[in-house]
């Protein structure tokens, strides 16, 4: 069963894999790639720190930090990163469209059908679980 420890655990060894495969690139060819890898670990392991003190804190102050305001939370957030992303995917289709050079694979015409897909998915989940509720 994956606890809380587990959880940490399994984050803290993937921080320490990125950082030696950051190490190793670093050392191999000496590009910047690598440094970004190591900085990118410890930001994370740094975050990741702060975020577990701060959860220690409040259940030691005897508040319950995963209540059903953190899923509101957490829902609002998912909803707000698909509507950027849409959006996002949108604006770099339309404008790749327009000015964007002529290849023989077009990258924006690929963008533009996976945006299609995620608005289909969205419609058929928002008639689902409305029919459901």
């Amino acid at each position: 069963m994956m606890t809380t420890k587990n959880r940490y655990f399994l984050s803290y060894l993937a921080l320490v894999l990125l950082f030696g495969l950051g190490l190793w690139q670093s050392v191999r060819t000496g590009g910047s790639f690598g440094i970004g890898l190591m900085a990118g670990a410890v930001g994370v392991f740094v975050a990741l720190s702060f975020k577990q003190a701060r959860i220690r804190r409040l259940e030691a102050q005897g508040m319950n930090v995963y209540d059903e305001r953190v899923w509101f939370v957490a829902g609002r957030a998912a909803y707000s990163a698909y509507v950027t992303f849409a959006l996002g995917c949108a604006l770099v289709v339309l404008v790749g469209s327009i000015w964007g050079p002529q290849v023989l694979v077009n990258p924006y015409n690929l963008l533009g059908v996976a945006l299609c897909i995620l608005v289909l998915l969205y419609i058929v989940y928002f008639y689902y679980f409305n029919a459901k509720s």
